[in-house]
């Protein structure tokens, strides 16, 4: 085992097993000359099955960790141990969103912390011409002092830029967060897709529950592409107009009919909130979402693409990093 606990990767000593995720493992570590505590994130081995991934993953790496925004998780270094790629970031105090909203809901003020950090490092990076690609709770960390930061920035670009069993023809970005265009596997995609998955954690921490949820990711991509969005106030009364007309507009199956960028979004939102007069994050949910089966050809394209290395899990917490 290359990153066993207690044992030196480089510098820094293997602490514990933070979490695993689609596409890395996550360890706390420590750096003893400048006495601080990092988080590895370890790409898994299946990668290395093509022989230009190591190269590609140093450029793209390269390229992320340029990016310097108070509420983007910095990246320190980046390395291979053992023939393993693996990141260094900045280890931070606290839950992610997943591990609040399943806990309970957000109070107003804790949602706009969320909204305006992820919006300032989402729009920067858009504005360095960087997406992130993978836009969800489990992504953004709340630190114990009370601020908010993106995390594994670049990490679906990095796993994405290779051609192993992992990546070749891959439909990166969690089920329940995927916008239309990366569940049908395109490749050109912009900011706008970014501001899609955004969307839905917005939506989510509005009406208490993802638009769309099943038993399996392929009735999930199927529902993004294909199936209307839930009506916010049918499954949470309490949603105004306003808010939900914002909503409808950023989770536009056609990006063309979406918020040009996340500045857009976040000024629309807050302007909608604003005119609002109820505590839309206190209202009890109504309404259960129902979902429509997908068609055999979707559920047939799904199971050819590789969502993640454990098909069975629609989504796996990745701990803070």
């Amino acid at each position: 085992m290359a990153f066993e606990i207690g044992k030196n990767v480089g510098a820094y000593r293997v602490m514990e097993k933070l979490g695993r995720g689609g596409m890395a493992t996550v360890y706390k570590a420590y750096h003893a000359n400048l006495d601080r505590y990092v988080a590895l994130k370890v790409l898994y081995p299946a990668f290395l099955e093509d022989p230009n991934f190591l190269a590609r993953f140093q450029r793209e790496a390269r390229l992320v960790a340029k990016l310097e925004h108070p509420n983007i998780v910095p990246v320190y270094d980046f390395a291979d141990h053992e023939k393993q790629p693996y990141l260094v970031m900045k280890y931070i105090e606290g839950d992610t969103l997943k591990t609040r909203l399943n806990k309970n809901r957000l109070d107003t003020d804790e949602m706009w912390k969320v909204v305006e950090a992820v919006g300032a490092g989402l729009g920067y990076a858009h504005q360095q011409g960087i997406l992130h690609r993978d836009i969800k709770p489990s992504n953004v960390i709340m630190a114990q002092d009370g601020k908010s930061y993106l995390a594994d920035f670049g990490l679906a670009r990095i796993a994405q830029s290779g051609e192993s069993t992992l990546s070749s023809d891959m439909i990166m970005g969690t089920p329940q967060y995927i916008s239309p265009e990366q569940a049908k596997g395109e490749k050109d995609l912009d900011n706008r897709t970014d501001i899609y998955s955004f969307a839905v954690m917005l939506y989510e921490m509005v009406v208490g529950q993802v638009p769309f949820n099943s038993d399996t990711p392929f009735s999930i991509i199927h529902d993004h592409i294909y199936s209307p969005l839930p009506m916010p106030h049918l499954v949470n009364p309490k949603v105004p107009d306003e808010v939900e007309r914002v909503l409808l507009k950023a989770l536009s199956k056609e990006r063309t009919d979406r918020y040009e960028s996340v500045e857009s979004l976040t000024s629309a939102f807050k302007k909608a909130w604003d005119d609002a007069d109820t505590d839309i994050t206190e209202a009890t949910l109504t309404a259960p979402i129902q979902n429509i089966p997908p068609p055999p050809n979707i559920v047939e394209r799904a199971e050819a693409s590789t969502l993640a290395p454990e098909r069975e899990k629609k989504e796996e917490e990745l701990e803070p990093s």
